[in-house]
This record gives structure tokens, C-alpha cells and sequence, in this order.
């Protein structure tokens, strides 16, 4: 198909928007409410502020892009047909949730402010790619926006594009949003008492996250 055919057959699905406008709502919704990203994104901008954790959410959104072109061209089949492979990725995630929430319980506050110690640090941007592929959140966030998009079976590389495009602008400032909360609440949290509370409350949020979307999807695996 050359780039000429590609836009043409684009002038039908793009007549009609309203496809469009259910993947953008879709994408909002969320990409806005609590998930294991928004959770990790918040505690990591309360304890290193918004630029160090930078790093951290361009891994997601770049996690996300992948993952929706994935999807886009048939990771789905693939992943239907290896379900033991899929349950043992969920398998990896809760557990790293855990290990994630018990490092926060276990974080040291300090004496005056919201200061990391020199050894701890933020997410790198690979650690936040690669815990897409783990999140069965973003996974399904993935499948239910191409499932979303009228694809064919030979999907059009600019329809797939107009697709990624349209869900990370608007997912991007919604994951944003969740570093800045966090970033915005290191002077709130100026004394231990108060940061002990926080990771906390932080803790028992992302591990609550583990039955909402992993165990369930364990389950149907």
C-alpha cells in the first residue's frame, strides 16, 4: 500500500468521529484515575519532586506508545495464545508492586523535609518502559483503545499512528497531573510523622491495586 492509498482509505473511518471521541474519553478516564503508574508517580514526586521524577513518567508514556502499536498489530493474538506466559508476567508485577510498596514502609523519612536519602533515587526510564509490559492496567488500556479504532486486518500505519497520537495527548498531562500532585505536596509533608503517613497511606494504595486489576486478570488467564 503506498502512502497515497494509505490516506485515501483514512477518508471513510475519519468521516465518521465518533470513534474518536470515545477512544479521547476513554483515554482521559484512564489515564486520570488511580493505577499502579498514577500511585508510583505521586509517591516518587513527593520524595524526589517533579523534575527527578521526569525520567520515570517519559518511561510510561513511552511504554504506552509501544504498547498500543503493539496492540494495534496483533499483540493480542499472541498473548491469547501463551496464557501461562501472560498470568507469570502478572505474577512478576504483583510482586513487584509488593516489593515497591514494602521499600516505601521501609523508607526512611528525614528530619526536616521531604529529601530522599542519597541512595535512594527515582525510576529510570527504562524501569518505567519495561513496568508497562508488567501492568495489566496499561495492557488493558492498550487493547481497549485499538479495540476502539476501526483497524482492518492489514491495519493502515496512519490510522495506527492518528490513534497513539490521539490517546497520548491526552494521557500524557493526565500522568503528568499525578507528579505534580505529588511534587505539591513535599511541603506539605515537612515533618517524619507527617511523611511516614504519606508513604503509608501511598503503600497500602498501590497494593490495593493488585486485586483491582492483576488478580483478576490472573484469574481469567
Amino acid at each position: 500500500m503506498t502512502t497515497t492509498d494509505s490516506l485515501i482509505s483514512l477518508v471513510p473511518v475519519f468521516s465518521d468521529t465518533s470513534w474518536l471521541v470515545g477512544l479521547l474519553m476513554f483515554a482521559f478516564v484512564s489515564s486520570i484515575t488511580p493505577g499502579p503508574n498514577n500511585i508510583l508517580l505521586a509517591s516518587s514526586g513527593a520524595r524526589f519532586g517533579s523534575r527527578r521524577t521526569l525520567g520515570h513518567a517519559a518511561g510510561i508514556w513511552a511504554g504506552m506508545v509501544t504498547l498500543l502499536s503493539l496492540a494495534a498489530i496483533g499483540i493480542g493474538a499472541l498473548t491469547a495464545a501463551a496464557p501461562d506466559l501472560v498470568k507469570a508476567l502478572q505474577i512478576l508485577a504483583a510482586l513487584a508492586l509488593l516489593w515497591t510498596a514494602v521499600s516505601m514502609l521501609r523508607a526512611a523519612p528525614s528530619a526536616t523535609k521531604t529529601e530522599a536519602r542519597p541512595s535512594d533515587k527515582p525510576w529510570s526510564f527504562w524501569q518505567g518502559m519495561g513496568f508497562q509490559y508488567l501492568n495489566p492496567k496499561a495492557l488493558m488500556m492498550a487493547m481497549t483503545a485499538v479495540a476502539m479504532t476501526p483497524l482492518t486486518t492489514t491495519p493502515s500505519p496512519a490510522l495506527v499512528a492518528s490513534m497513539v497520537v490521539a490517546f497520548m495527548l491526552v494521557s500524557i498531562p493526565c500522568t503528568l497531573l499525578w507528579v505534580l500532585v505529588g511534587a505539591a505536596l513535599r511541603q506539605t509533608l515537612s515533618t517524619p510523622a507527617r511523611q511516614r503517613a504519606f508513604n503509608i497511606v501511598m503503600a497500602t494504595l498501590l497494593v490495593a491495586t493488585i486485586p483491582i486489576s492483576i488478580l483478576p486478570a490472573i484469574s481469567a488467564a
